[in-house]
């Protein structure tokens, strides 16, 4: 398999109709949250576990609901405490490495907020060897994104497990990997003050659409304008994450003697890459923008596509 094969989601369950299969999600006021749950629901589930977050919007917890799960198969996360972000989701691979049976892991990355995702990716090497070889992403592509995802950024932080080697007497280079939010990327400027911003773009050869595109557009209009210590731009890949690695590299090497700072803004699949890159080059630290708003009422609408991304292919080296 491709490292991100995009199917129609009505052929997921034929991925896995003959594995025993343990699932982890992530509780969402979007519905996409549980689109790839329900078309696997004629697979054979041993293990199934969904997180949430503690201050639960209403139409989450209405979405949550119709899965019909018990206590003992949600975990809370309160999304302003990373420490029990980590603790939470650790306890969950604990668990799963010691389901004595031969299980494939589907991770459905879809509504994890990016911290989350990030902090995931690195905990799940508590896995044993042989689970990792079965284990999967999945992520359902959304047909439309609502005009504004989110709003007020209450703190930029490091991600928890990626804080990188910050050596004081050296000057910050921020590496943005843009999306469409422009708070979420000023925010980050204003927080780390950087001496250099690499900008990164996804060209629309790359883009996930050509209305995203263009969104993206926007924003580095916005920030070229705005900044003067704009010194790099870059395209990227929003669809291959062996491509961003190999960018993330490029780009880092070009200045080593600055303190680098990742903010991975752009999608899941993009994010997942700096994580993978984060973990390879622990000098560097990725960075998180935590907002106080999300538009619950109008965020996405499920599209009929998934992306299937196997761990083992994400995490290969070139």
């Amino acid at each position: 398999m491709t490292v991100s094969a995009r199917i129609n989601k009505a052929e997921l369950p034929d991925k896995f109709i003959c594995n025993s299969l343990a699932f982890l999600g992530r509780s969402s006021f979007e519905e996409r949250c549980v689109s790839a749950h329900d078309e696997l629901a004629s697979c054979n589930f041993v293990y199934k576990h969904f997180f949430k977050s503690r201050d639960e919007a209403k139409l989450a917890t209405h979405i949550r609901k119709k899965l019909g799960l018990s206590e003992k198969q949600i975990s809370e996360i309160n999304i302003s405490d990373p420490l029990q972000t980590q603790r939470t989701i650790a306890n969950q691979f604990m668990t799963i490495a010691e389901i004595p049976d031969d299980i494939s892991l589907i991770i459905d990355i879809t509504t994890f907020r990016r911290e989350e995702l990030l902090i995931l990716l690195k905990e799940m090497r508590r896995l044993p060897e042989a689970l990792l070889d079965e284990a999967s992403f999945v992520y359902s592509v959304a047909a439309e994104m609502g005009d504004w995802l989110s709003n007020n950024v209450r703190q930029i932080r490091p991600v928890i497990g990626y804080p990188g080697d910050m050596i004081s007497r050296q000057s910050t280079h921020l590496v943005i990997m843009a999306g469409i939010e422009h708070h979420r990327a000023v925010a980050a400027i204003d927080a780390y003050e950087p001496s250099n911003i690499s900008l990164g773009i996804v060209p629309l050869e790359d883009s996930v659409s050509l209305e995203i595109h263009e969104r993206n557009l926007q924003l580095r209009d916005y920030i070229v304008r705005h900044f003067d210590n704009v010194t790099t731009e870059f395209d990227f890949s929003a669809k291959s994450p062996q491509a961003v690695i190999s960018k993330l590299r490029q780009i880092v090497s070009s200045r080593p003697d600055q303190n680098t700072i990742i903010a991975p803004l752009n999608t899941k699949l993009s994010t997942l890459a700096c994580g993978v890159y984060g973990l390879e080059n622990p000098a560097v630290q990725l960075c998180y923008a935590e907002v106080e708003v999300y538009n619950a009422g109008k965020y996405s609408t499920a599209g009929d596509e998934v992306l299937l991304i196997p761990y083992r292919s994400l995490v290969s080296k070139e």
